[in-house]
């Protein structure tokens, strides 16, 4: 598969895990309300359910932070690409005239001396992916813990024990499928930087 074609994809995941991310701060915010009305049975999972909001809030933050990254990889990588194909025409018309060689010679060191700095930029994006996406799968493994959270604390609901249950169970399996897709997203990911 081409590369700009898995670039694309995975933009498409990212937004479909930022709209996931979106989905579960609304209905975190719905649970709060739940645990109003439930009264001081409630207060944990009220707790449980502005944790969830936050941990919505990482994971967009990182997905946007990962889009960035990517962007700034592609980027990088279309400006090198053009660099390479201005050196080997450099050095195809140099190879034809004796008196090209010496006039292209400088500028053939200077646009490797550039293909050299793009590829160690690079490097470095590739190794920020790594670390952002290392950083989100332990994100996405806090949300898991608190989605099981919300669940245990929903039986504490009172009269409103089964709509936090329901809230709860929404809530996992939003994250489960967060879970779910940035697995996928660290593949895509190795596939285009490999």
């Amino acid at each position: 598969m081409n590369e700009l074609k898995i670039i694309a994809e995975i933009n498409e995941e990212i937004k479909r895990i930022i709209d996931l991310a979106e989905d579960i701060s609304l209905t975190a915010t719905n649970a709060i309300l739940i645990a109003r009305q439930a009264g001081s049975n409630a207060v944990g999972f009220s707790v449980v359910a502005r944790e969830l909001r936050m941990f919505s809030d990482k994971i967009a933050t990182a997905m946007q932070e990962l889009s960035q990254l990517i962007y700034q990889q592609v980027s990088i990588t279309a400006t090198k690409r053009n660099r390479l194909r201005s050196v080997l025409k450099l050095n195809q018309a140099s190879a034809h005239h004796e008196l090209a060689q010496t006039r292209l010679a400088s500028a053939c060191v200077r646009s490797q001396s550039e293909v050299d700095e793009m590829e160690r930029v690079i490097s470095n994006i590739l190794k920020s992916l790594q670390i952002a996406m290392k950083r989100t799968v332990k994100q996405c493994a806090s949300g898991m813990v608190i989605a099981r959270s919300a669940g245990i604390e929903s039986a504490h609901g009172g009269e409103m024990t089964l709509a936090l249950r329901q809230v709860a169970q929404s809530v996992e399996n939003v994250v489960n499928n967060i879970a779910i897709r940035i697995k996928k997203l660290g593949i895509q990911l190795t596939e285009v930087t490999a």
